[in-house]
């Protein structure tokens, strides 16, 4: 992972992965995101939303796919659907999503009335769940109940939120046929309370054992743990979507995590330009931290004709900012069964090669495009540490541009962090608007956007690390 996001100690373009290492592509036969990606695109291909799901650890495990339009899914007729889903199905083949599902799965949303499109048969199986939405004026019939059945002999599997699933949809005895092919049942969090436990009081997870549930727009930690540590539900619940990642509520500084603290200090006294000895000094403080330093600098994928053994010679061979970034990493993966930092970290590192990406795109100078880099890697401290963004970032003395965009949303940096934070809330109003305002093309932001959302996969790719 770290020789991908550097690019080797001191040689290369840090950016991008050599080219015999996991996800590389030859030099000729990679595209220009500016130049290339934008005329392939669906003219709307921003009204296509997507979500991170996580799993129960708050791991990254998929990404749920739909229309913007179609959230009014009430008040959709066959008709609107139809568009939608050939919006939805054309983006994605577009787009090569299928990029995003090396690792994880997609659950993608469709309408019962397009279960007969010939191009879902182009999805892969092992790896799609599809959603279905029921049109305002199409009830559910046998004929769709049949659909569904040949769609799953072929080994494709389903998902619905059986709230949008009514008696004004489908008879009582069509709704069991219904709910009973499910691999997945979604209960969101979002609508009101007698919804949210609607299937609870009809006792639907006794009277679908074999499906999982999925809650979506959770948005506190409070919400998440219900669904978690409550006996009943934790046998149910596998999948998780919602603002509850980056939530927190602050810890009292003695509950901090040590390490986390340390990487901290080590990363002053870089920015600071402390001598050798000083950060030598703190690094012998946490033998851990040195043991994985070292293992780093001598894992053999960077070549080096002898052993590194000190902190002095660490610095001399990869240099002050490979390793800050390296340790910015470590500040992330302290605790390796932390499945939230993890998470975080991917966000993180979404951020800050989608925002550098920009920067280039844009015309900035290479340390601006480095320091949007490090806005980005920075603008979650606060919720992976659980304390005010102000004291997360105090020890850093990071450039003043990179602090005022993090803490005051103001400069040079401030519109590409919220133009990341706008595309990861699939804001397209907003998005669009701060676009235009960077001079960049709508769909090249978008092309960049799932771009970076790949390379932050393949750099926490367990093959890669």
């Amino acid at each position: 992972m770290l020789k991908s996001l550097f690019g080797g100690l001191g040689k290369g373009n840090k950016d991008e992965p050599a080219a015999n290492e996991p996800g590389a592509v030859p030099a000729a036969a990679t595209p220009d995101p500016a130049s290339q990606a934008a005329p392939v695109l669906p003219p709307t291909f921003g009204f296509v939303m997507h979500q991170a799901v996580h799993d129960s650890q708050q791991r990254v495990v998929a990404y749920e796919f739909m229309v913007r339009d179609a959230l009014r899914r009430k008040e959709s007729s066959a008709s609107q659907w139809v568009q939608f889903d050939h919006l939805m199905i054309s983006t994605l083949i577009n787009m090569d999503v299928f990029r995003l599902l090396a690792f994880r799965r997609a659950l993608v949303h469709i309408s019962t009335t397009s279960l007969n499109d010939p191009a879902l048969e182009g999805f892969p199986t092992d790896r799609v769940y599809f959603v279905l939405n029921p049109p305002s004026d199409e009830p559910v019939t046998e004929a769709i109940i049949a659909e569904i059945d040949r769609h799953k002999a072929q080994g494709r599997r389903f998902a619905l939120e059986p709230a949008l699933f009514g008696h004004h949809v489908a008879s009582e005895l069509l709704q069991d046929e219904l709910l009973s092919r499910m691999d997945i049942l979604v209960l969101d969090f979002a609508a009101a309370v007698d919804d949210v436990l609607a299937p609870f009081l009809d006792q639907l997870p006794g009277k679908y054992p074999a499906a999982r549930w999925y809650a979506r727009n959770i948005g506190s930690a409070e919400e998440f743990d219900v669904c978690v540590k409550t006996p009943g539900a934790a046998k149910r619940f596998a999948l998780y979507q919602g603002s509850f990642l980056t939530n927190f509520h602050p810890l009292p500084a003695a509950q901090v995590d040590a390490s986390q603290m340390r990487i901290m200090e080590i990363m002053r006294l870089l920015r600071a330009g402390a001598d050798g000895v000083e950060i030598d000094a703190q690094f012998k403080l946490d033998s851990l931290l040195l043991f994985k330093l070292l293992r780093f600098i001598n894992s053999p994928m960077n070549g080096l004709s002898r052993k590194v053994m000190t902190i002095q010679e660490s610095l001399m061979l990869i240099g002050r900012d490979s390793l800050f970034k390296w340790l910015t990493l470590l500040l992330f993966t302290t605790r390796k069964d932390d499945g939230r930092s993890v998470a975080l970290m991917e966000r993180s590192l979404f951020r800050a090669r989608f925002m550098q990406k920009l920067g280039e795109m844009g015309g900035n100078h290479k340390l601006e495009c480095e320091h949007l880099f490090l806005t980005g890697m920075f603008s979650l401290l606060d919720a992976l540490m659980q304390v005010k963004l102000a004291d997360a970032l105090e020890p850093l003395e990071l450039p003043p541009t990179v602090a005022d965009a993090l803490l005051n949303q103001r400069g040079l940096f401030a519109p590409y962090l919220a133009l990341a934070m706008a595309a990861e809330q699939d804001n397209i109003e907003r998005v669009t608007t701060l676009a235009r305002m960077l001079k960049l093309e709508p769909a090249v932001v978008n092309r960049s956007h799932l771009d970076a959302m790949v390379w932050a996969q393949e750099m926490l790719a367990p093959a890669s690390e």
